[in-house]
């Protein structure tokens, strides 16, 4: 091997070795139009009307990274946040880049919920991200987002 194609190799493996890190970082360039499906857009859209969500660490979203069957995959999420009167996490919504229909689920709390911390199990139809937003008391939104591997279909119709 040469010089110029060691170089060229090791800027190739540099490359993907940096995708393959901001891939497994888990917070994707979140409603960046390189990727949002119009679908997508439009829940959202529906859901916060123009406000733009912040990415936010207090979101936490737990998914496997694999799931075997899409029709039940745990989740969870919880927003690490104050539930007092007068500043609280009022809804998170859950949605799918990639599913017949992006709108999974949407939770609702109060202060006298004590935490914002939902536990369930989703329908996914193929490999995706999962998207939560989080509207707070103050009118501002969080999100988040997670890639999972779904090996079979639990959105098809029989």
């Amino acid at each position: 091997m040469n010089e110029k194609q060691a170089s060229s190799s090791l800027t190739r493996r540099s490359a993907l070795w940096a995708a393959g890190a901001l891939v497994l970082s888990g917070n994707s360039l979140l409603f960046s139009q390189a990727w949002a499906s119009p679908e997508v857009e439009k829940a959202l859209e529906g859901l916060i009307g123009s406000k733009r969500p912040e990415v936010s660490p207090r979101l936490k979203l737990h998914l496997p990274e694999y799931a075997y069957d899409g029709t039940r995959v745990p989740f969870s999420v919880e927003v690490e946040y104050p539930m007092t009167e007068s500043d609280y996490v009022r809804q998170v919504h859950v949605l799918s880049e990639r599913n017949p229909f992006p709108r999974i689920a949407t939770f609702h709390f109060t202060p006298r919920s004590g935490r914002a911390f939902a536990r369930t199990r989703i329908r996914l139809a193929m490999s995706q991200n999962v998207i939560v937003v989080a509207e707070l008391s103050d009118g501002s939104v969080l999100t988040t987002s997670k890639w999972i591997e779904v090996t079979l279909n639990g959105c098809k119709e029989d």
